[in-house]
């Protein structure tokens, strides 16, 4: 069932290191050594006596970054050049000026690029950054209406890495973050993604979308309630899913392009013997279910549990009046009720909070595995999200 549209073994052990592993991959972003253009080094100059306006020095530093002469992991998200005031601080002239004048060495000056950027004390147009593989190109999940338009290159690992242009959030820390990331395949690795695919595996597998809590994370809704703000947000109506951090959307568009099937929280809790067509099942980030949900999920024999806090609190749904209902868990409606279902395999703390996932491991329980952090930044990465699909695919 598509809901979806975006305006976007090691089973003879208890454990399994994520982390260890000595897969190689190529990596567009990486540098040896630091060559810089004469004509860059002349900008900067320039722009240091005041010769040049910022924009230019700025269309210097996207030249870098398209030519991957500047590294960043993720692309920040990046104002929009909209704006014709200065906003690069006047010292980071000094610093373009020593480097003009050789008193630093190209490394140097990349690297302290690197950092302003990373930091946003610099801020690059996000669209006059382009990935090695052409957008068009690009292979995005059949299960979200992705519009290519909206989108803007963010990072390239495992998978190409895409923000809606223009979104920007502001963090706790002040920093502008993407909203949403979308990734897809890059058509040139393919073979890496044979390895970890199930498009011609006899098993039959899905991945659970967490359409209810994704319902739950708007606002208004319980979070309105658990802040104080509103006493009757414990229903909330539904509401478009979305690949938000919440959400668990980079791992269900990871898991999607890779061929699994894609079901929701809707499908299980009107039909629960839908789970019984699947040698497999792998649940994302499914907080808030049904106990129609919980039942059909704990006696499925081999069930991966992906991310921590999943099966935390019971709800109710309405499907005439669209809406769901806060029904016990997550201290409600006693602070003492934690798990609403009391369930002894609750993995909430401390795992939920370890969103580095440094090291990471997956282990044994009842009916399939857990693993110990939220892996959702996992997908960003190379050789860890490898590793994490790659034992996905063969648990």
């Amino acid at each position: 069932m598509k809901i979806f549209q975006i305006r976007f073994l090691m089973v003879t052990i208890l454990s399994f290191s994520i982390i260890g592993s000595s897969i190689l991959f190529p990596n567009s972003l990486a540098q040896e050594d630091t060559q810089v253009p004469s004509w860059v080094k002349n900008v900067a100059k320039w722009w240091a006596d005041d010769q040049v306006s910022e924009k230019e020095f700025l269309a210097a530093i996207e030249y870098l970054i398209n030519n991957n002469i500047i590294s960043l992991y993720v692309m920040p998200c990046g104002t929009f050049g909209t704006s014709d005031t200065e906003s690069i601080p006047s010292w980071v002239k000094n610093t373009a000026g020593w480097w003009a004048n050789d008193a630093i060495d190209n490394n140097t000056f990349v690297n302290a690029l690197t950092y302003l950027i990373q930091k946003q004390i610099i801020s690059i147009d996000n669209k006059k950054i382009l990935g090695d593989v052409p957008l068009e190109d690009v292979i995005f999940s059949s299960s979200w209406g992705v519009d290519k338009s909206l989108l803007a290159f963010a990072g390239t690992a495992l998978f190409e890495i895409y923000g809606i242009y223009g979104t920007c959030i502001t963090a706790d820390n002040g920093n502008l973050v993407w909203g949403e990331l979308t990734i897809g395949l890059d058509p040139n690795k393919m073979e890496w993604y044979n390895q970890i695919a199930v498009w011609n595996d006899p098993q039959k597998v899905a991945v659970v979308y967490p359409y209810f809590t994704s319902v739950a994370y708007t606002e208004p809704g319980f979070y309105t309630y658990f802040r104080g703000e509103c006493d009757d947000c414990t229903t909330t109506k539904f509401a478009p899913a979305a690949t938000l951090y919440t959400t668990s959307g980079l791992g269900h568009q990871a898991l999607t392009l890779l061929g699994y099937t894609s079901i929701t929280d809707i499908d299980i809790d009107k039909n629960p013997d839908i789970l019984k067509q699947f040698d497999k099942i792998v649940m994302l980030h499914n907080e808030y279910v049904t106990r129609t949900m919980f039942d059909a999920i704990t006696s499925h024999p081999n069930v991966i549990y992906l991310y921590p806090n999943a099966l935390y609190a019971e709800i109710e749904v309405d499907y005439v009046e669209e809406t769901i209902t806060l029904i016990r868990g997550h201290n409600y409606p006693e602070p003492e009720i934690i798990n609403g279902f009391d369930w002894e395999f609750d993995n909430t703390h401390p795992y939920e909070f370890d969103s580095d996932c440094l090291d990471m491991e997956m282990y044994k329980i009842e009916n399939g595995w857990m693993t110990t952090c939220y892996p959702e930044t996992v997908f960003l990465k190379n050789e860890q999200a490898f590793n994490l699909l790659k034992i996905i695919k063969e648990q």
